[in-house]
């Protein structure tokens, strides 16, 4: 019981029940933002301090560029729904700042393990109530239904992939580097199977070859590096025979690879790349009618949904957030946001921050194929490794991975 009263940080607790919660619900996640604001907030106010929120001045003016979209847009009603969505951006920084001041030391695997979690909760209640369906209701399982039912418990397919990716790294540096996370390193492959039956194409992309190459380099020099490398590339090469076994997932690689190469097919199953470029086309040639001022976060998708030619993409956003950024925003500001996101990323490199590097990655990567900011999932997962990442690099404070 000692033991656990003195490893017990409620400071890291609060930061990482936002982790715990984003994968499960809106609604919990929003109330775990809300109690660490107001914790935190409260901290600050009792001691006067509040010199260290400049520190978190590339946060605020995310928010700041999404208001002075808001202030701009037409359609309000929308606009003020998507400036709501951006509040993590407002209040994160409060949380970080409170944790600057006072010189504490946060411990960046043990706060990214509150993702991993989070993540496995979700999974095993979204299996759960899929086998309820499947056997006591007598719901169709067979081909892409088996995901399309299990997706309507567990978030978007693209945020779940980013939380098992990012999770499952987590896990494995923690071993590598500190020998902890025993036991949770056995679920890891549970995971990785999840990560390629979700079928997401830049998800099983970067599990097949950003995730390897980032692991191998932490192996060096590493006891044992050898072993891990040979059990654990033969294991991660029999989940994912087993998970490309499945014909839904299968197929929708190779058409992808048909899709993107213009190869004739008798029938197009998957049109998610001939839709990403017919909505890029539209996307492109809005952003040279409007290029400097944008369309505003309010009005954007009407303006989208009239430029379509093809009725099936009406509804879709950009489908990149680089896109989406200059839609929104126009160049000016989207080259501001570029370059301090960009800034903090370089930090972390120069620091060794290999978890908090490896989530801007996952990000990044996966913001060329999807607009993630524009769900609850995206933007506090982003806002909140932008503060991590900042806090990390305040010189006061020695982070431990």
């Amino acid at each position: 019981m000692n033991n656990y009263r003195n490893s017990f940080n409620i400071e890291e607790t609060l930061i990482g029940v936002i982790l715990f919660s984003l994968p499960i619900s809106y609604g919990l996640n929003s109330l775990a933002i809300a109690v660490a604001t107001i914790f935190f907030l409260y901290g600050t106010i009792k001691k006067r301090n509040f010199k260290n929120l400049i520190i978190y001045y590339t946060s605020f003016i995310f928010f700041l560029a999404q208001f002075v979209s808001y202030i701009f847009s037409d359609n309000k009603v929308e606009a003020g729904v998507k400036l709501t969505l951006y509040l993590p951006f407002l209040l994160i920084p409060i949380s970080f700042s409170y944790l600057s001041i006072n010189k504490i030391t946060l411990n960046t695997n043990k706060i990214f393990k509150y993702l991993f979690y989070g993540t496995l909760l979700i999974l095993v209640y979204g299996s759960l109530r899929f086998l309820y369906d499947v056997i006591f209701v007598g719901e169709r399982y067979d081909y892409g239904r088996a995901v399309a039912l299990l997706l309507k418990y567990i978030p978007h397919h693209v945020y779940m992939s980013m939380f098992i990716l990012i999770s499952i790294y987590a896990i494995l540096v923690g071993q590598i580097d500190f020998g902890k996370n025993k036991k949770s390193i056995f679920i890891t492959p549970f995971l990785y199977l999840f990560l390629i039956l979700l079928g997401s194409r830049m998800a099983i992309l970067l599990g097949v070859f950003v995730l390897p190459i980032f692991l191998f380099k932490r192996l060096k020099g590493k006891k044992e590096s050898k072993k891990f490398v040979l059990f654990g590339g033969v294991f991660s090469l029999i989940i994912l025979i087993v998970g490309l076994s499945n014909d839904f997932v299968l197929d929708k690689i190779i058409y992808s690879y048909y899709d993107l190469l213009n190869i004739p097919t008798k029938e197009k199953p998957f049109l998610g790349v001939s839709y990403r470029q017919q909505v890029w086309y539209t996307v492109v040639d809005l952003i040279y009618q409007s290029p400097f001022w944008g369309y505003g976060i309010g009005d954007v998708q009407e303006v989208l949904n009239n430029s379509y030619e093809n009725s099936d993409i009406k509804g879709l956003n950009a489908h990149n957030q680089y896109f989406q950024f200059i839609l929104n925003y126009g160049i000016f500001i989207c080259l501001v946001l570029f370059f301090l996101t960009f800034r903090v990323i370089k930090q972390c490199i120069i620091n060794k921050q290999s978890i908090l590097f490896f989530s801007w990655l996952i990000l990044l990567f996966f913001c060329l194929s999807e607009s993630i900011l524009n769900r609850q999932w995206g933007v506090v997962l982003f806002a909140l490794i932008l503060n991590f990442s900042i806090y990390s690099q305040n010189k006061s404070l020695t982070i431990n991975e």
